[in-house]
């Protein structure tokens, strides 16, 4: 296992830095509030903290990064990946697929693959803290057994080119509570953590094998219902609301949902509901503001909810 940078060690990284990791990892930087101009532009600080990377031996790419902002910045990459994952763990982050932007909050997931037809982009605002986990394939070094391949291979087949997706509760608690350090066995233990978080959505759901291939034009629909879900989960939706907007019945909105997603419509519609509650507790806001704000109604289902996906109740992260 290879450390590309080791120790942890909160350090600023300047302008200069980001041109540096751009050249490196194919990724273009834009700092929209400093003068290109100037001489001193390089060593001016954008954020505050610290980044750890690692090279797995099969070829897997992890970087943890804890970021203070200090001066706004955008990025795109140019890269290639046949799977990207940016997990955020605190905070949140505007975020785009092919110039299409949302907001990824703390507990969420974004999966996706990297290349000439599909970049990936983000805006960090001033003064926001960001605590994240990325994992990427480089196509280059990786060498996984034959089994591992063809799994992947069939699982890349089956998923949306891109999605975004609830950390499952028991893996977000494993990676919050992870110690730090550079060690060899703090390595393996997040090592194996995100394989478990990719075992979990490698899982396909029952129906799977037995229905029938969805077309692109539900794909689209479905991915419409999706993401208004995401962008704005305090809503009170109904299912036949949402199959309306999906131009589909009731039961096959409920159905097809989870044949693209391999999970039910308001499943994961408490996942984000949950996600951006834990996002507001965070904030400082109190159990029932963050409880209704989120859409829930009642605080003491809300609490049930929120212990049963985090493990943690919602008072002690208030």
């Amino acid at each position: 296992m290879n450390s590309a940078i080791s120790p942890r060690c909160a350090s600023a990284f300047t302008v200069a830095h980001f041109l540096d990791i751009g050249a490196r990892y194919g990724i273009d930087y834009h700092f929209p509030a400093l003068e290109q101009g100037r001489q001193d532009v390089a060593q001016r600080a954008v954020v505050q903290g610290y980044v750890e990377e690692w090279v797995l031996p099969a070829g897997v790419c992890i970087t943890r990064s804890d970021l203070q902002v200090i001066e706004p910045y955008e990025s795109t990459s140019t890269g290639n990946s046949p799977l990207y994952v940016l997990l955020v763990l605190s905070g949140q982050v505007e975020i785009a697929v092919n110039g299409c932007y949302q907001h990824l909050q703390s507990g969420m997931a974004l999966t996706t693959r990297l290349d000439a037809q599909q970049t990936l982009s983000a805006r960090h605002q001033a003064a926001e803290r960001l605590v994240t986990l990325s994992l990427a394939i480089d196509p280059q070094r990786f060498c996984p057994s034959s089994a591992v391949a063809a799994y992947l291979a069939q699982w890349q087949q089956t998923q949306p080119q891109t999605a975004l997706r609830a950390i499952p509760g028991v893996v977000l608690q494993s990676l919050q509570q992870l110690p730090t350090g550079d060690s060899l066995a703090h390595q393996l233990i997040l090592e194996g953590i995100l394989l478990q978080l990719l075992g979990y959505w490698m899982i396909p759901a029952p129906s799977v094998s037995s229905a029938s291939p969805l077309c692109p034009r539900e794909l689209q629909r479905l991915e419409q219902v999706k993401q208004l879900i995401e962008s704005a989960p305090e809503r009170p939706y109904t299912l036949d609301a949402l199959a309306q907007l999906a131009a589909m019945s009731a039961s096959s909105l409920r159905s097809k949902f989870r044949q693209c997603y391999g999970e039910s419509i308001f499943n994961y519609l408490r996942q984000c509901r949950l996600a951006l509650a834990r996002a507001y507790l965070q904030q400082g806001y109190s159990v029932q503001q963050a409880a209704w704000m989120s859409g829930y109604q009642h605080a003491t289902n809300f609490a049930t909810a929120f212990r049963r996906q985090y493990g943690v109740a919602p008072s002690e992260l208030a």
